[in-house]
């Protein structure tokens, strides 16, 4: 889920939706600072903005999808290197996140062109994504 200034992911969420995919959306556990999975059916039912402006499901709306059953995991950040590391908000939810994703599940950064860089500076607890894709 796309916050407003990151390459959004509304309509690719309805077009996978109509085309009879399971889609996911993350649901943040501010306690643990963890992500969890939420499978939507319905967006514009289902989804409200929630911590930081993130959309996310109501609670009543929540289905939870274990991260080993999910082919494909579209990643935002504010910016991006070549080799795939990401800067985000400094929260580490995404960090803490990508470190249980399963070696079989592709995982791809989102993000604008200006937002691509050659190098990023890195930390240990930093995982890089597969692939970046820019608009």
């Amino acid at each position: 889920m796309a916050l407003p200034y990151e390459v959004q992911t509304w309509r690719m969420i309805e077009e996978m939706l109509s085309k009879g995919k399971r889609v996911v959306v993350p649901v943040m556990q501010p306690r643990t600072r963890r992500l969890l999975l939420s499978e939507v059916r319905d967006p514009a039912m289902e989804l409200v903005r929630g911590r930081f402006g993130v959309w996310e499901p109501l609670p009543r709306a929540r289905r939870p999808v274990p991260l080993r059953d999910v082919d494909l995991l579209l990643v935002p950040g504010i910016a991006f290197d070549r080799r795939g590391h990401r800067l985000g908000h400094g929260h580490g939810y995404f960090d803490r996140f990508l470190a249980r994703v399963p070696k079989t599940t592709r995982t791809v950064g989102l993000a604008f062109r200006f937002q691509l860089l050659d190098r990023l500076p890195t930390a240990p607890h930093d995982h890089a994504v597969q692939a970046v894709l820019t608009a």
